[in-house]
């Protein structure tokens, strides 16, 4: 049955359709907009301290004249219903940033505005490489529906010292991480072994670890595959390590997850870039990444699982164009070089600030690029994912942790999520 937050947000995107579609096809020449003063554009950060995107709106202003007012003050986990909620008041902002987990009720619904025509008269659409601009099209690949910004893959950070002192070598395959996981497990010292992240979006770790295990979200004809016999074994361990995880890992979520590795709470997390600059300045030394642990433990074998923070601009705006500027302005070479500096940036997303020596220099980006170098896969950008993540996985996860429903709940709950939107 479909809970209370399912029912609303499914009513407020019948109404997001109708309202969608009384926005206009985005069809404004390009250069129509000089009486744009502002533009409204919603961001959240995970250091809220960060005030790199207050600068770039005021270079932006200084080129063009135009105000970008930046709305940052709500969590990445309530960002999607605050966005949905706004649209279907008719009051949402001319641009808006998304992660791949939110894009496929959008597309479906229509919100956000297909960007190719615009896309096509920007200089700098040859600075972004192929790759990139796969994870912010539609299922299909017909409909560019964002710009990319920042780009990351999952990881796995472990305490070198720890280790070290349990005498465990860094896991390759998913069975050795299962017997590190043992090893490194200490209650007796309060130290325990994987925060698994049982609380808010803690699916994103448990699809990685799955798709390294071999999972696919789809099959080439683009069905849902993610109840195969791969994923439920890669769930089966990754359940299994439960029992040695810190207390309260069935709740946490990105701020108990750093805290735990920094005190020697847990051993190893999974996480993604946004984790490193935090870690490595309270760790140095005794901070170790590494890919994630895989079905063969080869990465030229294994599928590795990324996502990208993208922007989009919403269909509803009437200042299409001045928003479109905006987000192409924060893919340029310049913008990406200063988000990847910030305590808030992931993997440039230009070609130039990728190979930039402050990018290559940092050995975290490093290993986002190596994970990059074999298969990579996302959460598709289908209706299902919204709700698959959003609502069905944690209580399926919790349950199964807590033994009130069995493993393969899970991956069949999420699965038949993704098939059907519900």
């Amino acid at each position: 049955m479909k809970s209370r937050r399912g029912r609303l947000v499914a009513a407020l995107l019948a109404s997001v359709i109708a309202l969608a579609g009384c926005g206009g096809g985005g069809d404004e020449p390009s250069g129509q907009q000089s009486d744009v003063t502002s533009i409204e554009y919603w961001y959240w950060q995970d250091d809220t301290t960060d005030k790199t995107m207050d600068q770039l709106a005021a270079d932006f202003k200084a080129q063009t004249g135009v105000t970008v007012n930046i709305t940052a003050n709500v969590a990445q986990p309530q960002f999607y219903d605050k966005l949905v909620n706004a649209v279907a008041a008719g009051n949402a902002p001319d641009a808006t940033h998304l992660n791949t987990n939110m894009m496929g009720q959008l597309i479906d619904a229509n919100v956000l505005e297909p960007l190719d025509g615009m896309i096509d008269n920007w200089a700098g659409k040859d600075t972004i490489p192929p790759t990139m601009w796969n994870y912010v099209k539609s299922a299909d690949g017909k409909t560019t529906v964002a710009m990319p910004n920042k780009f990351l893959m999952f990881y796995m950070y472990y305490r070198k010292d720890l280790f070290k002192a349990a005498g465990v070598e860094v896991p390759k395959t998913q069975l050795e991480f299962v017997e590190a996981v043992k090893k490194l497990h200490n209650p007796g010292k309060k130290q325990y072994a994987f925060d698994y992240r049982g609380g808010a979006n803690g699916q994103d770790q448990w699809a990685a670890f799955l798709v390294a295990g071999g999972a696919k979200f789809l099959d080439d004809s683009g069905n849902v595959i993610f109840d195969s016999p791969e994923a439920k074994k890669a769930n089966d361990l990754y359940i299994s390590t439960a029992e040695y995880a810190p207390p309260g890992a069935i709740n946490s979520a990105f701020p108990q997850l750093i805290a735990n590795l920094e005190s020697g709470t847990a051993s190893i997390i999974i996480n993604h870039l946004g984790a490193a600059k935090t870690l490595d300045a309270s760790l140095g030394d005794k901070l170790g990444a590494a890919l994630i642990p895989s079905a063969t433990g080869d990465p030229a074998q294994t599928t590795y699982m990324g996502t990208m923070n993208s922007n989009a601009v919403l269909a509803a705006s009437e200042k299409k164009q001045a928003a479109f500027d905006w987000i192409s302005f924060l893919a340029s070479d310049k913008a990406q070089l200063a988000i990847t500096k910030s305590t808030n940036g992931y993997v440039p997303v230009t070609t130039s600030a990728a190979q930039n020596p402050e990018v290559t220099s940092n050995p975290y980006i490093a290993l986002t690029l190596e994970a990059a170098k074999s298969n990579t896969t996302a959460w598709p950008p289908i209706p299902g994912t919204t709700v698959a993540t959003s609502k069905t996985w944690q209580p399926l996860f919790q349950g199964a942790v807590l033994g009130k429903n069995p493993n393969n709940a899970v991956v069949e709950g999420v699965a038949e999520s993704l098939k059907t939107g519900k």
